[in-house]
């Protein structure tokens, strides 16, 4: 880590938690104040389900088929622009620039953003989850499939925030970052929609739905670790 990285031993530093609930609190409250990233969200997604249920509409059958493809295609683009918006707000009111001189470790940034973005896209999904249930008919309100929708965002914003911090520097960030993120979050969102389609016939297979959650459990240990470890070097560079 770099000289320019400060360690929260330092005298007066805040502790590694309560720095983390310092900017995951001033999320919240800059979106309780402003209704820019998860209106923004919620919108982006309203659009889209009543668009593919008019165009599906000639043919229920393939329209309740589609719907868990359609369901992770929502949250994949709504949430990049969730991820987009809340790391464009700290760039273009220099917010980063006050952060970075904080006495705080840099992984506490990290940390916070993944907790925040992830609070919006959950939020998010509980939304699309009852559109999805009206529009498709398809029983996505079991608990099992909110705890894959659950694990697979985690996973998703843990790439994301880190992806959303190298393209957002960039004068084509809008176009990069979906460019940069969506391979990296394919062997997360696979596996993911396979196990909740598991549930959508009513009789999952469990030896199938579970080696597909390990895997889905497995990536995102893997990049939340990977994100803490790399984030320092993401912001400084």
């Amino acid at each position: 880590m770099s000289e320019q990285s400060v360690s929260p031993s330092l005298p007066g530093a805040p502790s590694f938690f309560t720095a983390v609930k310092a900017i995951v609190w001033k999320d919240l409250r800059i979106e309780q104040h402003t209704r820019q990233t998860l209106s923004l969200m919620v919108m982006y997604s309203l659009v889209t389900v009543v668009m593919f249920n008019f165009a599906l509409e000639a043919n229920l059958a393939a329209a309740r088929d589609v719907a868990n493809g359609l369901l992770w295609a929502t949250i994949l683009l709504a949430g990049t622009l969730g991820l987009h918006r809340s790391l464009a707000l700290e760039q273009d009111n220099q917010a980063i620039d006050a952060i970075l001189i904080a006495p705080i470790d840099r992984r506490v940034i990290y940390v916070a953003k993944v907790i925040s973005v992830t609070l919006f896209t959950l939020l998010l999904e509980i939304i699309l989850v009852f559109m999805f249930v009206v529009f498709f008919n398809k029983p996505f309100w079991q608990p099992a499939v909110l705890f894959i929708l659950a694990l697979g965002t985690i996973g998703y914003v843990a790439a994301g925030v880190v992806i959303t911090s190298m393209a957002i520097q960039t004068r084509s960030r809008e176009v990069l970052l979906p460019i940069l993120l969506f391979p990296i979050v394919l062997p997360l969102i696979l596996p993911a929609a396979i196990a909740v389609a598991e549930y959508m016939t009513g009789q999952p297979e469990m030896t199938r739905v579970t080696s597909t959650v390990s895997l889905v459990l497995a990536y995102d240990l893997l990049i939340l670790a990977a994100g803490f470890i790399a984030y320092p070097y993401v912001v400084e560079s």
